[in-house]
């Protein structure tokens, strides 16, 4: 199977101790989903996928009820490297850098092994949501 580029490098990025939440911003149909299920499923991941791309999705509540979906999923995977939460088109959410921000770092006090990565179709409404929230630490963007 063909992997691009940047799926060595999302996947070493994964592989670390959780430190950053990796960012993936591009144009629509580009494989950015299709990175992250490859990486699930070549590498036993547990993952949960949720995209904001349905209009009725796009509240600050999704964002918190599919991160404690993957709070659940790092219960169920207890002794092993955690597990993975993606949110896709993530910027579709109003607000979503200050509802991400305070649940990875409570995630972060409460040493939660839950991994995030954010995928993004409009790379200048993520980078702003990043510039206004980010902590030194806290975000790694990949191009």
């Amino acid at each position: 199977m063909y992997h691009r580029p940047m799926y060595h490098t999302l996947l070493k990025r994964l592989q670390e101790p959780r430190r950053f939440i990796q960012v993936l911003a591009g144009p629509r149909q580009t494989g950015k989903t299709t990175i992250v299920r490859q990486i699930a499923d070549d590498n036993q991941i547990p993952v949960h996928y949720a995209s904001a791309d349905e209009p009725t999705l796009q509240s600050r509540a999704w964002i918190e009820q599919q991160w404690e979906t993957g709070r659940l999923l790092v219960a169920e995977t207890a002794g092993k490297d955690g597990a993975l939460l993606v949110l896709d088109e993530v910027q579709k959410v109003t607000g979503w850098s200050e509802v991400v921000k305070r649940l990875w770092d409570s995630d972060t006090r409460n040493h939660q092994s839950l991994k995030v990565v954010l995928l993004g179709s409009a790379p200048l409404l993520i980078q702003r949501g990043l510039t206004e929230s980010a902590s030194p630490a806290g975000l790694k963007s990949s191009p």
